[in-house]
C-alpha cells in the first residue's frame, strides 16, 4: 500500500515527531518511573519509620503526578502513534510486522498502569493498619508496570540503531535482543531515577516548610539522585560501546549541526559543565542546604532534560541514513527498492502523484521528488531550510551533488530516481533557491499545492 506524503510546513517532519517524543520520555521516564518510585518508596517509609511527615510528602507529590502521568503523558504517548503513522507510515508499518507482538503486550501494559495508578490514588486512606503494605504492593507493582513498558520499547528503539543480524535472518528475538538492548535499557532506568529524584526535589523544596524533615528528605533523595547520576555516565559508556563506530563518527555534528560542527570543543565543554552543575546539585543536597538548592534545582532540571535531549538527538540522527539498517532508508524507501527506482523512475509509480496532478510540469514534479527523497529532514522556508543547501550553487552543480550526496555525506540517503528526475529536482531547487519560484501556502500531500511561478 502507497500512503500519501505529508509534510509539517516550517517546523518539519523530524522535528515534530522529535519534540513530541522527547517531551513523552521526559514524562513516561522521569516521572511515570522516577516520580512514582519516589511515591511508594516515601510511603514505605513513612510507614516503616513511621513517620506523618514522609506519608503527607507522598500524598501531596501523588496528586500532580497522577493528573500528568494520565494526562500529558497519556496524550503524547498517543501523539507518537499520531504523528508517525502520518509522516512515516512505511516505517511504523515495517517496525509493526516485526515487533506486533512487543507493541500488543506493551499496550496491555498500559492500560493496567492507569488502572493501577487510578486504584492506588483513590484507595489511599482507605488501607491502613496491616492492610498499609498492601497498598504499598500496589503503587509497587505500577512502577514495574512502567518498567516493563520501557523494557518492550526498548527493544524496538535499540533495533532502529543495532539491527545486527536482522536484515539477513529475520528473526524476531535477534531484532529485539539487539546489541544495544540493555545498556539502552539500564541507561533509561537510570535517567527515570535522575529525573525523578529532581522533580520530587524540586516539588520538595517549594512546598514543604517543615525543616527537620525537609533536610531528611533533601539528603535521601540527593543520594538517589547521585547515585543514579552515576549510572547514567557508566551506562552511557557501555551503550556507546555498543553502538556501529560508522555510527558513532556523526555524534558530535548530530548536537552541534553544521552550523558549529567546526567547534567540536563545544560539545564537551557543555556536557562537562552540565555534569559539574547536577554534581554541585547533589554535592548541596547531600548538606541538606534547601537555600542553595533552590537555586540549583531549576537549572539542573533543565541541564538534565537536556541530556535527555542530546541522547534522543544523537540516537536518531547518527542511524541516518537509515530508519532500519540494511532494510529501509530514512526517507522509506527500501534498500532493495532503491536500484528500481534508479532505473524505472519515482513519479510514474507513485500513485498520490499521479492521482492529483493532471498536468505535470517541473514544479510539481520536483516538489513530489523533494517531498519523498528529502521531507524527512529538510522543509522549505522553515527548519533546515533545503534553500540554503543549494543557494549559489548552478543548476549542474545541484545536480552532481544528488547523484553524489550519499557518498559525500554519510547520513544522507541515495536519491532515488531516474537520471531525468533527478535533473528535474536540481532545476526545481535551483528556482527555489533563485526565488523563480516562490511559496504560497503551506504545502500538502507532496507538496502539491502552495506554489507560484514568478513571471
Amino acid at each position: 500500500m502507497e500512503f500519501p506524503i505529508f509534510q509539517v510546513p516550517y517546523l518539519g517532519n523530524g522535528m515534530t515527531i522529535a519534540l513530541n517524543a522527547v517531551f513523552h520520555v521526559v514524562i513516561s521516564h522521569g516521572i511515570s518511573i522516577g516520580v512514582m518510585a519516589m511515591v511508594v518508596v516515601s510511603e514505605y517509609l513513612g510507614l516503616k519509620n513511621p513517620s506523618e511527615d514522609w506519608e503527607n510528602f507522598s500524598k501531596t507529590l501523588l496528586k500532580p503526578t497522577i493528573i500528568i502521568v494520565t494526562g500529558l503523558g497519556a496524550v503524547t504517548g498517543v501523539g507518537i502513534w499520531f504523528i508517525t503513522s502520518a509522516l512515516s507510515p512505511r516505517g511504523i508499518g515495517s517496525l509493526l510486522r516485526v515487533f506486533f507482538w512487543p507493541w500488543f503486550i506493551e499496550w496491555i501494559v498500559f492500560t493496567l498502569e492507569v488502572i493501577v495508578l487510578l486504584t492506588y490514588y483513590f484507595t489511599w486512606g482507605r488501607w491502613t493498619g496491616h492492610r498499609k503494605r498492601y497498598h504499598i504492593y500496589l503503587g509497587l507493582s505500577y512502577v514495574l508496570f512502567a518498567l516493563a513498558s520501557a523494557f518492550l520499547i526498548t527493544g524496538i528503539l535499540g533495533f532502529m540503531l543495532t539491527s545486527d543480524g536482522w536484515p539477513w535472518d529475520q528473526s524476531f528475538w535477534s531484532a529485539f535482543f539487539n546489541p544495544s538492548f540493555v545498556p539502552q535499557f539500564l541507561l533509561r532506568i537510570a535517567g527515570a531515577f535522575t529525573l525523578g529524584t529532581l522533580f520530587s526535589v524540586a516539588f520538595l523544596l517549594y512546598t514543604f516548610q517543615k525543616d527537620p524533615f525537609r533536610k531528611e528528605a533533601l539528603r535521601f533523595l540527593s543520594k538517589i539522585a547521585f547515585l543514579s547520576f552515576f549510572a547514567v555516565f557508566v551506562f552511557s559508556w557501555w551503550y556507546f560501546t555498543v553502538v556501529p563506530s560508522a555510527f558513532k563518527t556523526d555524534i558530535i555534528f548530530s548536537v552541534l549541526t553544521s552550523r558549529f560542527s567546526q567547534q567540536p570543543e563545544l560539545f564537551w565543554y557543555a556536557n562537562v559543565t552540565g555534569a559539574a552543575v547536577f554534581f554541585l546539585f547533589a554535592l548541596f543536597g547531600l548538606r541538606g542546604s534547601p537555600t542553595l538548592l533552590k537555586i540549583l534545582v531549576v537549572p539542573t532540571i533543565l541541564i538534565s532534560i537536556g541530556f535527555v535531549t542530546e541522547f534522543e538527538r544523537i540516537r536518531e540522527f547518527i542511524r541516518g541514513p537509515y530508519l532500519m539498517p540494511g532494510y529501509m532508508y530514512a526517507n522509506q524507501v527500501l534498500l532493495k527498492e532503491n536500484p528500481f527506482l534508479d532505473e524505472k523512475g519515482a513519479l510514474k509509480g507513485a500513485y498520490w502523484y499521479n492521482e492529483t496532478v493532471s498536468k505535470p510540469d517541473v514544479t510539481h514534479q520536483g516538489a513530489y521528488l523533494f517531498a519523498q527523497n528529502c521531507s524527512v529532514c529538510h522543509t522549505i522556508g522553515g527548519i533546515n531550510d533545503i534553500r540554503d543547501r543549494v543557494r549559489g550553487r548552478t543548476e549542474d552543480g545541484i545536480l552532481v551533488i544528488l547523484k553524489h550526496a550519499h557518498e559525500m555525506v554519510p547520513f544522507m540517503p541515495p536519491c532515488s530516481g531516474t537520471e531525468d528526475e533527478r535533473r528535474v529536482l536540481a532545476t526545481f531547487f535551483y528556482q527555489l533557491s533563485n526565488k523563480e519560484i516562490e511559496i504560497g501556502a503551506p504545502s500538502r500531500f507532496a507538496p502539491l499545492k502552495g506554489f507560484r511561478k514568478n513571471e
